[in-house]
């Protein structure tokens, strides 16, 4: 597969995708790994003690806004790798780069990514909202072999869940055609591109939705594996941490081959955005994108 060579032999494409993967689901694995997910207790505790704190609802919003901003500062440094990346996969297919800087690739880039993720924030939202309804009430529930809290509200609410991978996939493959078209064409405008995106979508649903959901399923591969790993990694630190014995040697010298070996598994993170970025350059195709080539042949070096 031309995609996975290209991605496999040109480690310079690796830094840029590293970027992009890490800023979007990349640093999931590495947060639920050394934070242990919390007990039906403590979701409870927390969920109170944020209603029935005198400050609320400031002290509800004022974090929800520092996160938002440390969400756009992420999608921010996505989009950046994204354009990096793009420019380098089209130097290796011979496409004529365009005179835009850098900056206004991102910025171009980041606005495309907004628009193709706005289906799966909605129902992102809607999500949210349907599961701090439910619950209240399945918290006060008799427990009737359900399993915790969390998969018990996750129950009656997966028909949003399904929806929301849907949403993702679709929007990803939209994306897909609009980036390229938009960052492949001297004068295209982000209405144009975003027009690309939709009739590329349109000429052919089910390849590109197809596309998306094979990339999305190596990635939760990649999430889960590398979760477990660190997991495993992480506990005999943990329980250094714990009991006070964190700077002797040898937790010194987990830590620094927990470090290691993460950064390993970055590096894989990004060959794999490398990949799926390179399978959606072939997959969108120079004459459905309109780009200018340098020379006639769609070759790869």
């Amino acid at each position: 597969m031309i995609a996975v060579r290209v991605a496999s032999d040109h480690a310079a494409l690796w830094l840029p995708a590293a970027l992009a993967a890490m800023t979007t689901l990349g640093w999931v694995p590495f947060v639920f790994a050394v934070i242990p997910l919390p007990s039906d207790g403590d979701l409870a505790f927390f969920a109170s003690s944020l209603v029935l704190s005198p400050s609320f609802p400031l002290n509800v919003v004022l974090p929800a806004g520092a996160l938002i901003c440390a969400v756009l500062s992420a999608t921010v440094l996505g989009a950046t790798g994204e354009a990096v990346l793009l420019r380098a996969i089209n130097r290796l297919r011979g496409l004529a780069p365009t005179n835009r800087s850098i900056d206004e690739e991102a910025a171009r880039l980041w606005l495309i990514r907004l628009v193709a993720a706005l289906p799966a924030l909605a129902v992102a939202v809607a999500l949210l909202a349907m599961m701090a309804a439910v619950a209240p009430g399945e918290y006060q529930s008799p427990d009737l072999g359900r399993g915790p809290l969390l998969v018990r509200i996750a129950l009656d609410v997966w028909p949003l869940f399904v929806l929301e991978v849907a949403a993702f996939a679709v929007g990803q493959a939209f994306g897909a055609s609009a980036m390229r078209a938009s960052i492949d064409a001297e004068r295209t405008s982000i209405g144009r591109a975003l027009m690309a995106g939709f009739r590329g979508l349109l000429r052919h649903p089910l390849r590109r939705i197809a596309v998306a959901s094979a990339i999305d399923v190596v990635l939760a591969a990649w999430l889960v594996l590398t979760w477990a790993l660190l997991r495993v990694l992480w506990n005999p630190i943990g329980r250094q941490a714990e009991s006070g014995a964190l700077l002797t040697p040898a937790s010194v010298a987990l830590l620094v081959g927990f470090v290691a070996i993460w950064l390993c598994l970055v590096a894989g993170a990004g060959m794999l955005h490398a990949w799926s970025s390179t399978w959606w350059s072939l997959e969108v195709g120079a004459a459905e994108m309109g780009t200018r080539r340098e020379g006639g042949d769609d070759s790869w070096s």
